[in-house]
């Protein structure tokens, strides 16, 4: 009697893992690919209707202006300077490899690795820097209105 419980319990057990695993594993891909998970004709909320009127991430114009090199022209031009691989993907780079350079910070990713996460966070996956330029006006608005 003992054993059939036990085993009752082991397979309650199994079972309560396998579901949590799959229910992370839904939640992960859709925060981090939402494009697998919507269709191409949806579209998007205008940007007054997202996160009570706020930008949730970069726009297209915004995303394609970023320079993208092959991986085997990013090392010629920077030497030793960039990374070997993806901070999105963790896979290393190939020469034949499609990156992007983000401004400001300067960090390298595939690029459509970091183009879905830029439309989702206007933000460097690596540094949380924004890669938009901004004015001393936009960074520091008090001492503007102190005056």
């Amino acid at each position: 009697m003992d054993d059939d419980v036990t085993l009752w319990l082991l397979c309650l057990g199994v079972f309560m893992l396998s579901i949590i695993i799959i229910v992370g594993l839904h939640f992960c891909t859709l925060m981090c690919m939402p494009e697998v998970i919507a269709s191409p004709s949806v579209q998007r909320a205008p940007q007054d209707q997202r996160l009570n009127g706020m930008e949730r991430g970069l726009d297209e114009a915004t995303v394609h202006s970023y320079p993208k090199l092959h991986y085997s022209q990013f090392k010629l031009q920077n030497g030793n300077s960039v990374g070997s691989s993806c901070s999105v993907c963790l896979a290393d780079y190939k020469d034949t490899d499609m990156l992007k350079k983000l401004p400001l910070c300067a960090h390298v990713f595939h690029a459509k690795c970091v183009d879905p996460c830029l439309r989702m966070h206007a933000s460097c996956p690596i540094c949380r820097n924004s890669p938009l330029r901004t004015s001393v006006a936009e960074e520091t608005p008090l001492t503007a209105s102190q005056h």
